[in-house]
């Protein structure tokens, strides 16, 4: 079951509900376009939205928490049997705060969630022990970032590539590659990685 998660970042775009999907609307994530007549749940403090909004569902949660609104949100989508989850309007406004939505999205990854991050010009996905295909036209700027210390990395179809190498969270070897191949292959032996790809005139790479 996938889940579209939705904050209130200034870098939202357009989704598309499909049938079986889960929406819901983190605090003023609730007054982004398309967002009051599609979603089933909206959750928060609702401190930035300013009122409890009228939706089907409405989970209040207190002002003084150690949870955002949109961790609570993943993690209300992880309790209601969804394995995949997309977000919008989380990686703008604040850096803190799009910094800590990143951080979910590893913690996602490291417990199995399909976690994809769709930004204005970019879009972030999250591998955890594993491998991650990405497919672009080639030319993409890709940058992989790991949040911890990263073992075992592999970089295939990538102009800089990678074998069996060390990505640190005080150095960023990964930034600025791009692609050399249609798919390009990012794996991870032990640890996480952020894999931002990011949007070329030529193609739309959000779906």
């Amino acid at each position: 079951m996938r889940a579209i998660i939705v904050g209130a970042a200034d870098d939202f775009v357009p989704f598309r509900k499909e049938k079986g999907d889960l929406v819901i609307a983190a605090d003023a994530g609730f007054d982004r376009p398309g967002v009051a007549e599609t979603a089933d749940v909206a959750i928060g403090d609702f401190d930035s939205l300013g009122r409890v909004p009228e939706c089907a569902r409405v989970v209040r949660l207190q002002v003084e928490k150690d949870y955002t609104d949109t961790y609570e949100a993943a993690r209300y989508a992880s309790e209601h049997g969804c394995n995949e989850m997309h977000f919008y309007g989380v990686l703008g406004g604040k850096l803190d705060h799009a910094l800590a939505n990143l951080q979910l999205g590893i913690e996602l990854a490291e417990r199995g969630v399909e976690a994809v991050m769709h930004g204005r010009d970019c879009v972030v996905r999250f591998v955890a022990d594993g491998k991650l295909q990405v497919s672009a036209p080639v030319g993409t700027r890709v940058s992989v970032i790991s949040f911890g210390n990263s073992r075992g990395v592999t970089l295939r179809g990538l102009k800089y590539q990678l074998e069996d190498a060390e990505l640190r969270c005080d150095f960023a070897l990964g930034v600025s590659n791009q692609t050399i191949a249609d798919v390009a292959e990012i794996s991870v032996e032990h640890g996480a990685l952020a894999v931002f790809v990011y949007e070329q005139e030529s193609g739309n790479i959000r779906s």
